[in-house]
């Protein structure tokens, strides 16, 4: 039986027919395109029936998987007068499924012209091999079928196909339980890892990445180990697919896992076809085999629901590929509660999330120079949120954080597909307007995620989130800069807070008491209690009323003073050898260190304290995650500012800034003074790159 969405695109399709002769349409990974092939041909035989023609019909695959998985959709759904339907290579029966490979050798020995012709995984048939088969039959009606109408060369597909029907979004095949919500983990942008993948810069024929290139830098044994501790530590128990980079890789992953234990089998396009069908048969039903390591043989046209977790150890410049791999992880399952994505080779930062909406109709009308700079600009506005926050690492991996969570997915989504935007005349102008928020855009703007939170944005430069509520307008968008610093559980901005454990409500800011302590309100007036930024607010109620919250958090307080003060005490050393920051005495620390950078500067945590490395006048000071705001350029610490070209200078003392931290108001800087025991009469006023625009004095 057909579900909502395939009886919506097999409508369209067979309404685009009555108007071209060419049809592409796209349907995300997973949703069951070969059913609504199926259909289309169970239609387009009874018309052809009925205007008492006998029809035939051309199924055109890429791979044996692929005819295989045809063949058997439609001995399934389709009996024509009481007969299953023949489809083996070469039939002369109404319908025939066929390889390119084989077409293009014997095109001359199909004996009756089709009258419609099926491309599957159509995002191929830019090749010349394809482009055959319009000139061979120029009668005939062309039907492709993708999950991605992309070509890394920015070319469109209107020289073969006249227009594109899109499905749903998969925003909304989550939300409505079609697809299945995901985990999705990145190495970090300030990874090794990553700066190893930013470094090739040889291409291939094909305009991706160089094998050799590829080869040299990432089939090594430390590599294959960083993907094994990953899995271990996300994935151990589930059951998936790994993505390398060729067949070697492949082998090499698959022998490096089995060696620990996990049954993992490498398989190729260069495995005998008859092993191959074993192996894939076994993993799929038998379950002996926990891991399939492939190159791309399972990037396409493979279907099976139960895979929970897809590691991607392959760079690839192709969006396509890239959706087409994590895409083999979304089916949904009885029993599988979410898939993992576990990305070691950080294709998030260039493509986004899986879940991201796409503007499939520019890729497939072709990019021209300057849109493929556009919207890779907007893809930018993906690469900064949610990586450069160090608090979303697991302190346990320092080179993965946690990009987006499966929790509250689906219902998160089921309230943003039903808002998009609205394009409406304002006066002489038009203008976009984001239903879910209001805000209204001058140019068509485009959603981009923070930590799983969606935001609306037309420049790359505020951001608004897709909240409904009376706080957010056009003139309470969130800068770049301010997203950028953000630390803790929230986002604060404007005196509004938005805490991801709460990403539906909007919280206004009442006061921030001594102890550190914020109250806030939400629209109705109910109060909430925040212990510190790195904390949910909670509910005055939840908490035990106000007076015994902020017990609670002057002991907190006072006990962090107490930890600080011995701390100060210890005198820390560190061994650079070992790795280890010790006291005088040679104890270790109680969590294991862990370093990182926040913007410019280098952090070390161990558990909740954390220590600046490489601003001379803070080093060896205890700090909580959320008292530290950095980029490139500047950190901010409380009441101190500190520029990364004189970060060995000391700080200047704010005394007010911009809700952006992009303009300062600070004291003038003098050397070897305490700054916070000084008054001062001078105020210099400061932007972010550290340049003094105007001096005041009071």
């Amino acid at each position: 039986m057909l579900r909502d969405y395939q009886i919506e695109i097999c409508e369209k399709v067979n309404e685009a027919f009555k108007a071209h002769r060419s049809v592409m349409v796209q349907m995300p990974t997973g949703t069951g395109k070969t059913m609504v092939l199926a259909t289309l041909v169970i239609k387009i035989l009874k018309d052809e029936r009925i205007k008492g023609r006998s029809g035939k019909i051309l199924i055109v695959a890429h791979r044996r998987e692929l005819i295989e998985q045809i063949q058997n959709t439609l001995k399934k759904v389709f009996f024509f007068e009481n007969s299953p339907v023949p489809s083996a290579e070469g039939a002369t029966a109404h319908i025939s499924v066929m390889s390119i490979q084989w077409l293009s050798r014997n095109i001359d020995m199909v004996r009756k012209k089709p009258d419609l012709v099926i491309i599957d995984e159509a995002h191929h048939a830019l090749a010349k091999t394809y482009q055959m088969l319009w000139t061979a039959w120029p009668e005939a009606k062309f039907l492709g079928l993708t999950a991605t109408p992309y070509r890394m060369s920015g070319d469109g597909f209107t020289d073969l196909f006249e227009v594109l029907v899109d499905s749903w979004s998969v925003k909304r095949f989550i939300a409505d339980g079609w697809l299945s919500p995901y985990d999705y983990y990145s190495i970090r942008p300030d990874s090794e890892e990553q700066k190893e993948i930013d470094s090739l810069k040889k291409r291939g024929a094909d305009g991706d990445f160089q094998m050799k290139e590829l080869r040299e830098k990432l089939d090594v044994r430390p590599s294959i180990e960083r993907l094994f501790e990953s899995f271990e530590r996300f994935a151990f128990d589930k059951k998936g697919i790994i993505y390398a980079i060729d067949i070697a890789h492949a082998k090499h992953i698959a022998e490096f896992y089995r060696l620990q234990g996990v049954n993992a089998v490498a398989i190729s396009s260069k495995t005998p076809a008859k092993e191959r069908a074993e192996v894939i048969r076994t993993f799929k039903d038998e379950n002996r085999i926990q891991i399939l390591v492939s190159v791309d043989l399972f990037s396409e046209g493979f279907d099976c629901p139960d895979v929970e977790f897809i590691q991607l150890a392959r760079p690839t410049l192709s969006l396509a590929k890239y959706l087409q791999m994590v895409g083999r992880g979304l089916r949904p399952c009885k029993g599988k509660q979410c898939c993992t994505i576990i990305d070691n080779v950080g294709l998030y930062r260039a493509f986004g999330l899986p879940s991201v909406d796409r503007d499939w109709g520019t890729f497939f009308y072709g990019l021209k120079d300057e849109r493929i700079k556009e919207l890779k600009n907007n893809d930018l506005n993906l690469n900064f949120l949610g990586l450069h926050n160090d608090s979303l690492s697991d302190g346990r991996d320092e080179n993965l954080v946690k990009i987006v969570s499966h929790e509250g997915m689906r219902s998160q989504f089921t309230k943003l597909s039903m808002a998009g935007f609205e394009r409406r005349k304002k006066g002489k102008v038009w203008v976009w307007i984001d239903r879910t928020n209001g805000v209204e855009f001058d140019r068509h703007p485009k959603v981009i995620y923070y930590r799983g939170m969606e935001m609306s944005t037309a420049d790359g430069d505020s951001f608004f989130p897709r909240i409904s509520s009376k706080w957010i307008d056009a003139k309470h968008g969130i800068s770049r800069k301010a997203l950028e610093t953000q630390v803790g559980d929230g986002i604060g901005w404007m005196k509004l807070y938005i805490s991801f454990a709460m990403p539906d409500k909007v919280l206004q800011l009442q006061a921030v008491k001594p102890n550190l302590a914020r109250i806030y309100k939400d629209e109705q007036g109910k109060v909430f209690l925040q212990q510190d930024p790195d904390h949910a607010p909670i509910c005055e109620e939840e908490a035990g009323g106000r007076k015994a919250f902020m017990t609670l958090c002057d002991k907190e307080q006072k006990a962090w003073e107490e930890t600080k003060k011995s701390i100060r005490k210890s005198s820390l050393k560190y061994d650079a050898k070992k790795g280890w920051w010790q006291l005088p005495e040679g104890s270790i620390y109680r969590h294991r260190p862990v370093l990182r950078k926040r913007g410019f500067v280098e952090l070390l945590y161990d558990g909740d304290v954390v220590y600046i490395l490489n601003i001379r006048e803070e080093r060896f000071m205890p700090y909580r995650n959320w008292e530290i705001r950095a980029d490139e350029r500047i950190c901010a610490i409380g009441n101190k500012l500190y520029f990364c070209k004189e970060k060995d200078m000391g700080s200047y003392r704010i005394k007010k800034r911009s809700d952006d931290f992009r303009m300062f108001v600070v004291e003038e800087r003098y050397p070897n003074r305490n700054p916070n025991t000084m008054e001062f009469d001078e105020f210099i006023i400061i932007n972010e790159a550290g340049k003094k625009l105007e001096l005041k004095t009071l």
